[in-house]
């Protein structure tokens, strides 16, 4: 009898990389940071508005967004705390989320992580799987969406 094989053609999540970081920085001077440390440009964008796990009304979240284009990785700077809220509860310790979408190799990621551990004042850097993160999908695909809509803006203007 022949076997049936299962392809699970919806997991996004090997296209993405999470670190999580923690530090004392304002997010500003964070971006600021990474910049120097990573060569990167991070810019500011529109606050991430989400619903964290337990809470009714929207929450915003620091958002910030580099495109490394010569790599083909988008790179996403998101605070996980907000002035009452955490966006994700299994992981309190941490302060900033950085997710980086497109193909980032295990040399790139630790390249990346010894960067950022670099830096003054961070704390703590690591990388942390996603499928422990209850719903990530759902967390993916609001900043897809957050995204198209600061670009739909931007096109209006």
């Amino acid at each position: 009898m022949a076997k049936k094989v299962l392809l699970d053609i919806h997991s996004e999540s090997a296209y993405y990389t999470l670190l999580g970081i923690s530090c004392h920085h304002k997010d500003y001077r964070l971006s600021f940071l990474l910049n120097q440390a990573l060569d990167s440009e991070f810019l500011k964008m529109d606050d991430l508005p989400l619903f964290p796990p337990g809470t009714k009304e929207a929450t915003d979240f620091s958002f910030y967004f580099y495109k490394d284009e010569d790599n083909f990785n988008s790179y996403f700077l998101i605070s996980n705390r907000s002035q009452d809220n955490v966006l994700v509860p299994a992981f309190r310790q941490v302060d900033f989320l950085l997710l980086i979408e497109g193909p980032f190799k295990k040399a790139q990621k630790d390249s990346a992580l010894r960067r950022i551990k670099s830096v003054p004042n961070i704390l703590m850097a690591f990388e942390i799987d996603l499928s422990t993160i209850k719903n990530y999908e759902n967390l993916l695909s609001d900043i897809e969406m957050h995204c198209m809509d600061i670009n739909k803006r931007k096109k209006g203007r």
